[in-house]
């Protein structure tokens, strides 16, 4: 009886393990993802930013200025759309995984649960245990 009971905690302790590390994966994948696009943006601002004062420093009509500052503030916005769709990709493609992790579990424990009889018996005992221990601090 112990050992089967000792089985059970190993095996349900390994399955416990394995979903945590899968988790985990998941997890240190997007923020990796993510950590990557983090320096996508910060490179595309600041090349955006020296790529406009370049262009700013040499004009001197007011016009020519607002004209390529209203250029580079729409091919900035594209390129931060562009990432904005990639982080949503990265929370969607995250968010896919771990709703396929619990299915999984999920699926495993319905088999499991269907596969294995249901024990009364060590309720039986439990419930005999505590009646005595009741009866002798009753007395």
């Amino acid at each position: 009886m112990q050992n089967q009971i000792i089985d059970q905690l190993t095996t349900a302790s390994t399955k416990s393990y394995e979903t945590i590390k899968s988790l985990g994966e998941i997890n240190s994948g997007a923020i990796r993802k993510l950590t990557d696009l983090q320096f996508d943006f910060i490179s595309t601002s600041m090349e955006s930013g020296v790529d406009q004062f370049n262009s700013f420093s040499s004009m001197r009509n007011i016009k020519d200025i607002f004209a390529v500052g209203s250029e580079f503030t729409s091919e900035n916005n594209e390129k931060l759309k562009k990432i904005t769709r990639q982080a949503l990709k990265i929370f969607s493609q995250a968010s896919d995984e771990t709703r396929n992790l619990i299915e999984k579990i999920v699926a495993s424990k319905v088999v499991t649960s269907k596969q294995a009889p249901a024990k009364e018996a060590p309720v039986k005992v439990a419930k005999k245990s505590a009646a005595k221990v009741s009866t002798k601090k009753s007395t």
